[in-house]
């Protein structure tokens, strides 16, 4: 996994590259400036970043001693490789493509969907009771990620993802503070790296949630044509504090236990 990891790293800075020969050639408002930087999104967020977490999780599995056959684990792979690859092309949608562009995208959100499916299988009840509520919010999370990237499979959904902007923006927040930030903390406590407390993960929790409500909230008011309560931006502020301010809690305890310990 880590050499996929290696793989997909290399993709990213190709797509990285594309942004000053697209803009020097054909402009910011090329379709293609914009497919370049769906493309780095995408491998970013689905390749790099989810493969990661993964490559970690294998890992856990195996110091409990969890394993997968040698089948079950080339299943994995190939759907979990293909389908972040295939899936791309639901990031392209919004420039109108042919039908197989759905269909190959479809293919590669439902192949994602069997990869996780394989792996939770072997997901054994080896975390404490706090760890295993942080399993469950991510497994809900990560659920939410594949449904609404099956969605973008109908163009209805994808013309409405592409020009309504804050619907992208909820999916990547979702992806980036719900999926890999979660799963991180889980990995952090179980490997003892840093004490996850459960009043200062749920003080996370409750921002994240809360600003997600809301950006989908704007979205939603922007895709049937109503006005957003007055105090939308004061609340979204609020909440959006949350997040950082729970980090920084998490943080100093971790850095006072240490010192203590010493």
């Amino acid at each position: 996994m880590c050499k996929v990891c290696l793989v997909v790293y290399g993709v990213i800075q190709f797509g990285a590259l594309g942004f000053g020969a697209i803009m020097n050639t054909l402009g910011a408002q090329s379709v293609w400036y914009r497919l370049a930087i769906y493309f780095y999104l995408h491998f970013l967020y689905n390749g790099w970043m989810i493969l990661a977490l993964v490559g970690i999780l294998l890992r856990v599995f195996e110091i409990r001693g969890v394993g997968l056959s040698r089948i079950l684990f080339q299943s994995f792979f190939w759907s979990i490789n293909l389908g972040i690859v295939l899936s791309f092309f639901l990031s392209t949608l919004f420039a109108h493509p042919p039908l197989i562009f759905n269909i190959l995208g479809d293919i590669g959100a439902l192949l994602q969907l069997i990869a996780f499916g394989i792996l939770g299988k072997k997901v054994s009840i080896f975390f404490t009771t706090f760890q295993e509520r942080i399993l469950k919010t991510v497994i809900v999370v990560l659920i939410v990620k594949m449904l609404l990237q099956l969605l973008t499979a109908f163009p209805y959904f994808a013309n409405l993802a592409a020009t309504i902007l804050d619907f992208t923006i909820g999916y990547l927040h979702w992806t980036f503070l719900g999926v890999v930030t979660l799963s991180l903390f889980l990995f952090l406590d179980y490997l003892k790296l840093l004490q996850i407390s459960p009043k200062t993960y749920f003080l996370y929790l409750f921002g994240f949630f809360l600003t997600e409500i809301l950006i989908f909230y704007k979205g939603i008011a922007a895709w049937h044509s109503f006005a957003v309560f007055e105090s939308y931006n004061e609340i979204l502020w609020a909440g959006s504090f949350l997040i950082p301010l729970s980090l920084g809690i998490l943080l100093g305890t971790n850095r006072k236990r240490k010192v203590w310990n010493q």
